[in-house]
């Protein structure tokens, strides 16, 4: 097995053990890391193939030989001593259980921070307009209602989600692969944020039935807006955040009411 070393160095302690430092989480991950990570997904892979390429690469471990029951492997230390070692399989199936989080579901709470000269948005879409989160909502729900073959509903997020230097929308930009798929997990797991600060708001769809993104959109541009059609301007300009603190306030207060309506 053939991988670049990562450049953070292993650590051998004075009682001579070996301690190998690779990353625990997606927020921990350099940007080279996390393009690495996202071309890896992009191969035709199993989990356990893409979890051991990215022990090997994170932790520096180069494979001298591979053998029924392990690996003799070599790691350079902080002290630019090259060591070599021998790790059971069972050892190899422990320290990639490290990059569980990578599959979790949970999408990525990091995301690159440029595609070509456009540059992300806040991780967490803070100053980021309502309206803009809803055609990106829409998008994502699309591209999951259908097969997945065509990804150009996660290419017009990206157009949405990425930015010029003056921080208007990067109107069409071309993605790559690991590219469109870091787009996508970036939005897989904003949603989830969303879902733990406002689970009034964010609940799982009941019954078969498809997403309708657009009377979605309405429903909650008129719960903002009362019915009002002179205030669809402003909510739609205003901060995602402040947006949704709202509504889940009004989902909150909705709940509230009907279950004082069964009890009368």
């Amino acid at each position: 097995m053939k991988t670049k070393l990562t450049t953070q160095p292993s650590s051998l302690l004075a009682d001579g053990t070996l301690v190998l430092h690779v990353p625990h989480s997606w927020s921990e991950l350099t940007q080279d890391q996390l393009r690495y990570v996202l071309y890896l997904l992009t191969q035709d892979w199993d989990e356990w193939q893409i979890k051991t390429y990215l022990f090997c690469r994170f932790a520096g471990v180069k494979v001298l030989n591979e053998k029924k029951d392990g690996w003799l492997c070599e790691v350079k230390t902080e002290e630019g001593k090259r060591l070599r070692f021998f790790l059971e399989l069972w050892q190899v199936r422990e320290f990639c259980e490290e990059f569980n989080f990578i599959f979790n579901g949970k999408g990525a709470d990091n995301r690159l921070d440029f595609i070509g000269r456009f540059k992300a948005a806040d991780v967490e879409l803070h100053d980021v307009p309502f309206y803009n989160y809803i055609v990106c909502d829409n998008y994502y729900q699309n591209f999951l209602q259908s097969d997945q073959s065509d990804d150009t509903p996660i290419r017009e997020m990206a157009a949405i989600l990425y930015l010029k230097e003056d921080g208007s929308e990067a109107g069409q930009i071309d993605c790559s692969g690991p590219e469109v798929i870091g787009v996508f997990l970036w939005f897989m797991w904003i949603k989830y944020n969303f879902s733990t600060h406002f689970p009034h708001l964010f609940k799982p769809a009941g019954g078969d039935g498809e997403y309708d993104a657009t009377e979605a959109m309405n429903a909650q541009i008129r719960a903002l807006t009362g019915g009002d059609i002179t205030k669809e301007e402003i909510i739609k300009k205003a901060d995602v955040w402040r947006a949704l603190t709202e509504l889940d306030a009004k989902a909150r207060e909705a709940e509230e009411l009907n279950k004082r309506l069964k009890k009368s």
